[in-house]
């Protein structure tokens, strides 16, 4: 476009945005007539631009009836194949289109319910796409906010319709939901008369054995709540402040004072209750845990005469000896002296949980002295059946009293409790102790969380067996032969032999003998795969893969590949790691090729670069809105503009536009964490690399010679070898 032209554009009318947008038509080649529009603002014409590079009919959208955002909707639509007829109408706004299209894309056709809100067709997609009914609280008036906690909750299968009604807001039946999951009695909190604040103080001092009954009222705003469950967790005699004469803040101080002085700690150093002797005054702290005593005259004592004025004074408990002694002997002259200390109170016992299953399996290889990995000592899964108790807690018990220097008691404490169990597969007993299976599987206990899986335990799988889809762990106590596949959404354990089969696990391969997979055989994992041999086989897990050896395989590996022990090789085949490498023997002595690709530097530079282009192109949408934002202002007074539509829709636009940068920014920030951490990859050869072995490492090369015990890096221009210290 000449200056001539661009002058005529700015004549007729045009913006200096809606003549950039014509400009970066032409430069591309395209036929801007569709676009080169008065009655078209900047941003409609960047959706036209769009849909005319990437070869769509834009007439079906080219009109100044939609907006930007509905003219993208319908642009994505005809760019993805999916029926556009059935949401391509001025009428129907952005948000309703998007949720429409993307049914459209996941086989859900929501173009019935095109009259209800955005918030609510979303969550009826997500609801078809799980598989539960959530159109009855639809009808019943429930919001897009409610309906999400509710699907959530059916998702999951919780039983969280006895306790739903509408003047609940999605806040607090999430707080219902989160309850449910952790087998808690939410019947006490899942009321209209908390607030969702108040909700989840009940929830918690329930997750943390806390009695409850000593705040859960109404009347109680959520902060005072809170003051008196932290109390209760810490085994402190609330009585002295739960009160609601007290404010939350009233609270607060009333409760770190009652800690301090339990502890011992903080406390006042003023004297009282001075008394003065023959020779001796005696005082006490203000709280009576210390008396000090100070011989005011250079005289002998006895014995007598010490307990006679610490018995004047009340002094009884906690009399220290050593430091009577020394007065005897003349110590101490006009000085104050320590010469009783009482005792704070302790703490009991914590509230325990007692398993009737072990908790201490060894699911994983040891490393033996020399490196090498013990499969021998890896354990098989711990079973458990339905309606069998595998824990019992015992609450916490209370302390010994403390006691000041004068004999009086100080109130008891209590030990913390544990919070409840969370996970699946089991069911708290209506004791509120006793924990028991619901279904019989596979029993995994870490920390507070247990899940218990439904395991199938076969003894060989082969071709007269069939094929294995299970959704749970299995475990097959003997061989797996060729041409067969397992294919479990939980753990995959393997005793004997596995042949050139295709094995798949959401969790983790554990392979005690190994696996040679001919070349066709392949092993998947979300998680971790271990092995004792893996041989001509196609290796992928999200995480870790150890092995005692790797011959001629196709490795994918999330973090490391780790190949320890005296005699640990990988030879042959294309190995890749994101996170590095650490191998013992690295090659052959024949000099088998072998590949090794470390770090993904290149993949994260590309997704960065995509990332940049995504924030330019926003940045450059949310300029043509502000520029739009102050013509409209320019043109028009206040009491004119506040009532256009087209005017708020900018408003608003600009709000979504400076959200969603925000959101890209985020996103930016932990990529440029990812691409740190690849930075530091790198591959260990703790015993010979040999030669032929061919390095790429985040993008540069290196083949390899013969060398010892070798750290070999990324540097700025080429891998770097280092002698391994």
């Amino acid at each position: 476009m000449t200056k001539q032209e661009q002058d005529e554009y700015l004549k007729s009318g045009f913006t200096l945005d809606q003549i950039n947008e014509i400009q970066e038509g032409l430069d591309a080649g395209l036929d801007v007539s569709p676009y080169a529009k008065k009655e078209f603002l900047a941003i409609q014409m960047r959706q036209i631009r769009l849909g005319l590079a990437e070869m769509l009919p834009v007439k079906k959208y080219a009109s100044e009836q939609y907006d930007w955002f509905q003219m993208e909707e319908i642009r994505r639509g005809l760019r993805n194949r999916v029926d556009i007829q059935k949401y391509a109408d001025p009428e129907i706004t952005y948000d309703r289109m998007r949720q429409i299209r993307l049914g459209l894309e996941e086989g859900v056709d929501l173009h019935e319910y095109v009259r209800l809100d955005a918030g609510i067709l979303r969550e009826m997609r997500k609801a078809v796409r799980s598989k539960v009914q959530i159109v009855k609280y639809i009808k019943k008036g429930y919001n897009a906010e409610q309906l999400e906690q509710i699907r959530l909750a059916l998702e999951t299968g919780l039983d969280i319709v006895p306790y739903l009604h509408k003047e609940l807001r999605g806040v607090s039946i999430r707080e219902i939901r989160l309850g449910l999951e952790k087998g808690l009695d939410v019947s006490c909190y899942a009321k209209v008369d908390f607030s969702w604040q108040q909700m989840r103080e009940i929830r918690l001092g329930l997750e943390h054995r806390a009695d409850i009954s000593a705040y859960a009222n109404h009347l109680y705003d959520w902060q005072q709540m809170r003051e008196i469950r932290l109390g209760l967790e810490s085994g402190l005699d609330i009585s002295s402040y739960h009160t609601l004469m007290y404010t939350a803040t009233d609270m607060r101080a009333k409760r770190l004072k009652l800690l301090q002085e339990l502890a011992g700690e903080s406390r006042e150093i003023i004297l009282k209750n001075q008394e003065i002797f023959n020779h001796f005054s005696v005082s006490l702290s203000a709280d009576e845990m210390e008396a000090f005593i100070t011989l005011n005259d250079k005289v002998k004592v006895t014995r007598a005469d010490v307990m006679k004025a610490l018995k004047h004074s009340h002094v009884t408990h906690g009399i220290i000896e050593e430091e009577i002694d020394n007065l005897i002997k003349g110590k101490g002259y006009n000085k104050s002296v320590l010469i009783a200390r009482g005792q704070p109170s302790v703490e009991g016992p914590a509230g325990r949980y007692e398993y009737f299953v072990r908790t201490d399996l060894n699911t994983q290889c040891r490393e033996l002295p020399d490196g090498s990995l013990d499969f021998d000592s890896v354990e098989d899964f711990e079973f458990i059946k339905a309606g069998q108790v595998f824990a019992v807690y015992h609450e916490a018990e209370f302390g010994p009293h403390g006691y000041t220097v004068t004999g009086r008691l100080l109130p008891v404490r209590k030990g913390r409790e544990k919070s409840v169990l969370t996970g699946k597969g089991f069911l708290l007993a209506k004791d509120k102790r006793t924990y028991m299976a619901t279904i019989s599987g596979r029993i995994e206990i870490q920390g507070q969380n247990v899940e218990i899986t439904q395991t199938l335990v076969l003894e060989n799988v082969s071709r007269s067996s069939g094929n294995i889809d299970f959704d749970g762990c299995v475990m097959v106590t003997g061989d797996v032969e060729s041409e067969t596949v397992i294919n479990a959404t939980g753990d995959v354990l393997i005793n004997g032999n596995v042949e050139a089969a295709n094995i798949h696990s959401d969790g983790n391969v554990f392979l005690r003998r190994g696996a040679n997979g001919r070349g066709t055989g392949s092993i998947t994992a979300g998680k971790d795969i271990e092995g004792r041999f893996l041989e001509s086989c196609h290796i992928e897990a999200g995480g870790d893969i150890r092995a005692a050896s790797c011959v001629n395989c196709e490795i994918f590996a999330g973090r490391w590949v780790k190949v320890p022990g005296e005699n640990g090789m990988l030879a042959g085949g294309i190995t890749y790691a994101k996170a590095g490498l650490e191998v013992q023997n690295l090659g052959n002595h024949a000099g088998l090729v072998t590949k090794i690709r470390l770090g993904d530097r290149d993949i994260l530079v590309r997704q960065q670069d995509d990332m940049d282009e995504k924030i330019r192109e926003v940045e450059r949408e949310l300029l043509i809105f502000k520029n739009a934002y102050i013509d409209f202002q320019k043109k028009y007074p206040p009491e004119v503009r506040n009532t256009m539509e087209m005017y708020l829709k900018i408003e608003n636009a600009i709000f979504t536009k400076e959200k969603e940068m925000g959101e890209l920014l985020q996103e930016k920030e932990i990529m440029e964490r990812e691409m740190l951490a690849v930075r530091n990859t790198e591959a260990l050869v703790r015993g010979t690399l040999y030669e032929n072995v061919e390095f790429d490492i985040n993008g540069k090369y290196w083949k390899s010679k013969e060398l010892q015990n070798v750290r070999l890096i990324r540097t700025e221009g080429r891998v770097a070898v280092f002698e391994n210290s």
